[in-house]
């Protein structure tokens, strides 16, 4: 299975639905295509809007997309990434663990995407972040359970800060050693609002989309480092063979 993980500024000019296809157009040699968290719907719209949305970019095309954002379902909010392939909606996931959001609904499942043979396991930002815990305990057996494995990765859309900091590579190479399993995360590459954590004040992003291996892939006795891009770009991820690719956004983009 071969994974794009595409990675924007927050503020990218590339960020909503109409620009989508620009991307997509870049990323045919992908079998799945994953977005940040919040891409393209960083506020809340209907959740048949932004199926229907998502679905509408993906008809025709070959590869499958997760992407997602704000929704509101029967009136309650929500942080969701769907699964589109073939013009049509195969899944939805629900973020379950709460990161400066008091306004949404945390979902109550963990789920697996499946489309023309393969499968992954979603996640969005905080579900990673929160491990080793009861709760990440918890959420790591429900992959498990699910199938997560050499073949089967945990994909996690993030818009979180110091994805190449120990606070958060240490809790996804858990989930990754912990699952057997290897795990992308793709994040925003910064220039997004401000955050305070720790009583630390910075940017949103800062990088760090990419693999993390399990230590037991491809056997127990060859540990493997993450592989991480802080630019704005796409990262090309074969989880079969290990080989990973950047690329440019092409010129002909907004943000270009």
């Amino acid at each position: 299975m071969k994974i794009a993980l595409v990675q924007l500024d927050a503020k990218d000019l590339l960020w909503g639905p109409l620009e989508m296809p620009k991307i997509l157009r870049q990323t045919m040699d992908a079998d799945l295509v994953v977005f940040p968290e919040c891409m393209p719907f960083d506020e809340a719209i209907s959740i048949t809007e932004a199926e229907n949305s998502l679905a509408s970019m993906t008809e025709g095309l070959t590869q499958a997309v997760i992407a997602g954002g704000y929704v509101l379902q029967n009136e309650i909010e929500r942080n969701a990434v769907f699964l589109s392939y073939g013009g049509k909606i195969h899944g939805r996931y629900f973020k379950r663990l709460r990161w400066n959001e008091p306004q949404i609904a945390p979902g109550g499942e963990a789920t697996v995407f499946e489309w023309n043979n393969m499968r992954c396991i979603p996640l969005i930002c905080a579900d990673a972040a929160d491990n080793p815990s009861q709760t990440g305990t918890r959420m790591m057996y429900e992959a498990i359970r699910l199938g997560a494995g050499e073949q089967v990765p945990i994909v996690v859309s993030s818009y979180g800060a110091w994805l190449n900091k120990p606070y958060w590579q240490e809790p996804l190479q858990t989930w990754a050693s912990g699952c057997g399993a290897p795990l992308l995360i793709c994040g925003v590459s910064g220039k997004g609002d401000l955050f305070i954590d720790a009583g630390v004040s910075g940017n949103f992003g800062g990088g760090g989309s990419g693999v993390f291996w399990p230590y037991i892939w491809p056997n127990p006795n060859k540990k493997r480092s993450p592989w991480q891009l802080k630019r704005r770009g796409i990262l090309l991820i074969d989880i079969k063979t290990g080989d990973c690719a950047f690329r440019q956004i092409r010129k002909n983009t907004a943000s270009d």
